[in-house]
């Protein structure tokens, strides 16, 4: 009998060989609750993408104002800064029989709109309009990229549930042996 370092246990431990062989991580745990909530925050983004490619519909609305809206850098986000070309503008909303009037943020980097511009539009919905051209492709990559991580993370959670079903058929296959002996 040894002391200090070199302690050796006289009694078993108390844990069950197929306990201490599940060593599982709190990632996964964590993943479990992220990547859903990721994919309910991509589908929302990307939800109007969508809604314009299935519903919208292109028409002439008259430009009733444009101005620039100058809200500085922000420090946080350098990438950003804030500041965008305000457009509005009326047209009829055809399917409803009833003119709106409405607005659209651009970047600054666009040409000022004047007279008419063409935008699209969801019919009987209030602040459903767009100018023609101004899609949100971030939105819609961001969700391309969480459906492809979900995907990717479900068949890898799929992947370990069926590596711990045969890992515990052997353990228990091993158990019955060990006892008929």
């Amino acid at each position: 009998m040894t002391f200090g370092f070199g302690f050796r246990r006289i009694l078993p431990p108390q844990i069950s060989p197929r306990a201490q062989m599940s060593q599982d991580s709190g990632l996964g745990c964590l993943l479990m609750v992220f990547v859903p909530l990721l994919l309910i925050a991509s589908t929302y983004l990307a939800w109007w993408e969508l809604r314009f490619l299935v519903q919208g519909r292109p028409t002439l609305a008259t430009v009733d104002g444009v101005r620039e809206v100058r809200m500085g850098r922000s420090g946080r986000f350098p990438l950003y800064n804030g500041n965008y070309l305000e457009v509005r503008y009326t047209f009829q909303d055809e399917p409803a029989g009833r003119p709106r009037s409405e607005h659209d943020e651009l970047p600054l980097s666009w040409p000022h709109p004047e007279g008419k511009v063409r935008i699209q539009y969801v019919s009987g919905v209030p602040g459903g309009s767009r100018v023609e051209g101004h899609r949100h492709i971030y939105s819609t990559i961001f969700f391309v990229v969480c459906v492809t991580g979900a995907l990717v993370y479900g068949g890898l959670l799929v992947r370990d549930a069926r590596r711990a079903v045969r890992e515990e058929e052997a353990f228990e296959l091993a158990r019955r042996q060990e006892r008929g002996r």
